[in-house]
């Protein structure tokens, strides 16, 4: 059995490489299009199926059905092929009506999250032709997010995050075709599904190097229908966290062209250490959580809580600091080239800072949620998300016209400070914090000393990938110092 730690390591290079090659898309998409009214429609065409995925693919049904596909597995393995074939035939058939009805209803749909643009029939045309053509890439993306809940309970973890790399590199391939044709938009609309098409059969291909087959005998495995019973209330908490970033696409969209553009690139950046470690870390949790309560083990429950805790704060912290403080650097070396000008950069870099002051906030959101998921309690985090989104609707409208785009990123980052203290208020999981205070002082003593190298750096202009690279080292060498081994610590 591979150790938490193989499996962290594991799962955050799959997101690593996924992430690199997804940094690189944005690098060609902004470079191409900029942050223009076409990079708007896109942007929320292809937030719509994102919208589903996360429903279907990644959140709400990996959290209700791995820990009944662990319970299976330990019957037998004929058990937990048939239950995985039934979920993906009903999940295929649910699907296929959802995507139905949005393409045929696509010019209202856009709408509801396009309402700024409602006068501009050029841009609602765009964006509900986009949405046609992206809407098949849910079925494939959420087939894939049962094979990847399939593999990780078998201990692979690179694998189905590093699926997404091919998606990225097919949508790169589709952005340098539509230069050659007038820099047609529409080239990268259809990349996106043809690359949903080659990430499915290689998630496939590697499932069945763990035995995986579609094994289908009537009847219908009772347990599906308690996983979508389970699905109902995970899927209004991650409906409602999805909802606190297209409520600021929808509010943004009356601020005029590249607002959109702005939030997704900054998020984009913002995203970066959250999927890279703190969703891998979540997901490599849940299987583990799963596993502890199945076995009714409460000293494993809480030992394998405090290293997620402890691994975010090692990790999180010194990321917050770098990306606040080094905005307009990295916004800079990322995206700022050809139709991507320096104002473009100063307004993503704005947008950036304000996300980053809920980086921490977000991960342990993603953690505390499947400490919920684990128990098969997907009510609790619903609730908690409910009431986070009502104070981002909130203090989104407030701070709409002081900050503008800034504002519904600042809105996001307070809500996800809400929604992780009340679903720490709630954990049943018993946490003592005081286990890993003196690891958590550490922490905060090399942040502090990482964050004056940084501005002692910026203040003499160095480029910003030698600060990053040297503040990394003085980092983790700071946490050698005073006795913090970081694998030491998560074995």
């Amino acid at each position: 059995m591979a150790s938490f730690v193989t499996k962290l390591i594991k799962s955050s290079a799959g997101v690593l490489t996924s992430r690199v090659f997804g940094l690189l898309r944005d690098v060609s998409i902004a470079s191409v299009y900029g942050a223009s009214f076409v990079t708007d429609a896109f942007f929320v065409a292809f937030a719509i199926p994102n919208l589903f995925r996360a429903f279907f693919a990644e959140g709400a049904l990996a959290s209700a059905f791995v820990p009944i596909l662990s319970d299976k597995q330990k019957i037998s393995r004929k058990e937990s092929l048939k239950y995985v074939t039934d979920l993906i035939i009903i999940l295929g058939i649910i699907l296929f009506f959802i995507i139905l009805t949005v393409i045929i209803f696509s010019n209202y749909v856009i709408l509801l999250f396009l309402p700024g643009y409602a006068d501009n029939p050029e841009m609602t045309i765009l964006s509900s032709n986009l949405l046609k053509i992206l809407m098949p890439y849910l079925l494939l993306v959420s087939i894939c997010g049962i094979l990847a809940g399939y593999l990780n309970l078998f201990g692979s973890f690179y694998i189905p995050y590093s699926s997404t790399a091919l998606l990225n590199l097919t949508m790169i391939s589709g952005v340098i075709l539509s230069i050659f044709y007038n820099k047609n938009i529409y080239f990268l609309a259809y990349a996106t599904v043809i690359g949903g098409i080659i990430q499915l059969l290689y998630m496939y291909i590697f499932s069945k190097k763990y035995q995986f087959k579609l094994y289908y005998q009537k009847p219908l495995d009772k347990d599906v229908k308690r996983t979508f019973k389970l699905i109902v209330p995970a899927i209004a908490g991650v409906g409602i966290n999805q909802l606190n970033f297209l409520t600021g696409r929808i509010l943004a969209s009356f601020l005029g062209f590249g607002s959109i553009s702005f939030l997704y690139y900054a998020n984009r950046l913002f995203q970066f250490p959250l999927g890279v470690f703190s969703i891998a870390m979540s997901s490599v949790s849940l299987a583990e959580l799963s596993k502890a309560y199945t076995d009714n083990d409460n000293e494993k429950l809480e030992e394998i809580f405090n290293k997620a805790l402890l691994s975010i704060f090692i990790i999180i912290i010194p990321a917050t600091i770098g990306l606040f403080f080094l905005s307009e650097e990295i916004t800079s070396l990322v995206y700022e080239r050809l139709s991507f000008d320096r104002q473009d950069t100063i307004a993503t870099a704005f947008a950036l800072r304000m996300y980053v002051i809920g980086l921490i906030f977000y991960s342990f959101v993603n953690l505390f949620s499947k400490a919920f998921h684990a128990n098969k309690d997907t009510k609790t985090p619903v609730k908690v998300a409910f009431y986070a989104f009502i104070f981002n609707v909130i203090f989104a409208i407030l701070l709409l016209k002081p900050l503008g785009h800034a504002g519904i990123a600042l809105a996001s980052s307070l809500a996800a400070i809400i929604n992780s203290f009340l679903l720490y208020k709630n954990l049943r999981i018993k946490v003592n914090i005081l286990k890993i205070k003196n690891q958590i002082l550490k922490i905060l003593l090399s942040s502090i000393l990482m964050l004056i190298i940084i501005l002692i750096m910026k203040y003499f202009k160095l480029n910003v990938l030698i600060i990053i690279a040297i503040c990394s080292i003085f980092y983790f060498y700071s946490l050698k110092l005073q006795n913090l081994n970081v694998l030491k610590v998560l074995k």
